[in-house]
């Protein structure tokens, strides 16, 4: 787990106005201990094993709150089922439809169509999410695509 995850997460918590109460160091934590996109259900169990006092009501409230407050990222990677990441680097992914692996990339360049945006529509844009879909290398060669 990297502890300087943890501290960034908290801190940010905190100057948004917000206790770290138990509850929501045991979620940040778990979040940053699998450092992988986990399901609600996968948060609750895996803070669960470390914090078996942390309720699912409130695993479930915590995510929501740290996704509001920017903490997390909440994805569905071509699920059915949202998944949840903290967010210590902007990244986007490329799913594959077909087996669902998903490749994460940092590089973006949406600053300037977030801000057209913003102008046009007056929405104050705080964050954006993109997936790209397709069909991965190993897939498109199982299927004899040319």
């Amino acid at each position: 787990m990297s502890k300087a995850l943890v501290v960034r997460s908290s801190a940010k918590l905190e100057r948004a106005g917000f206790k770290l109460t138990p509850a929501r160091r045991a979620v940040i934590e778990a979040l940053a201990r699998e450092r992988a996109h986990l399901t609600a259900p996968q948060v609750v169990h895996a803070v669960g094993r470390r914090a078996p006092g942390v309720g699912r009501a409130s695993v479930y409230r915590t995510l929501e709150l740290l996704t509001r407050l920017g903490l997390v990222q909440v994805s569905s990677l071509g699920r059915a089922a949202s998944t949840y990441v903290l967010c210590d680097v902007h990244h986007h992914h490329v799913i594959c439809r077909t087996c669902h692996q998903t490749v994460e990339f940092e590089d973006c360049d949406l600053e300037k169509l977030a801000k057209a945006l913003s102008k046009r529509l007056g929405y104050r844009i705080e964050g954006h999410l993109v997936e790209f879909y397709g069909c991965c290398p190993d897939c498109h060669r199982a299927q004899g695509v040319a």
